[in-house]
């Protein structure tokens, strides 16, 4: 039986690394926004997040959930 994909990604570049990079995969927007959070605390430059079916989190969105937690730090916009 075929199962549709329900998991999240975080596309970020690596600043340090001089990459671009995937992240583990996510049961939710909600867990790939926090992981977004997190990788932008670490200096990651969050490019998308990417969830099921083609569904992309907005830029507009991943501004908002990071200005609400208080990360200064916006998203590179692509």
């Amino acid at each position: 039986m075929f199962r549709t994909p329900t998991t999240w990604h975080v596309r970020y570049f690596s600043p340090s690394l001089k990459t671009d990079l995937q992240s583990e995969e996510f049961p939710t927007e909600a867990h790939a926004l926090e992981a977004a959070w997190d990788i932008a605390r670490n200096d990651g430059r969050i490019t998308m997040i990417e969830g099921p079916d083609g569904e992309i989190a907005g830029f507009d969105e991943i501004e908002l959930w990071f200005r609400e937690h208080g990360l200064v730090m916006a998203p590179v916009r692509v």
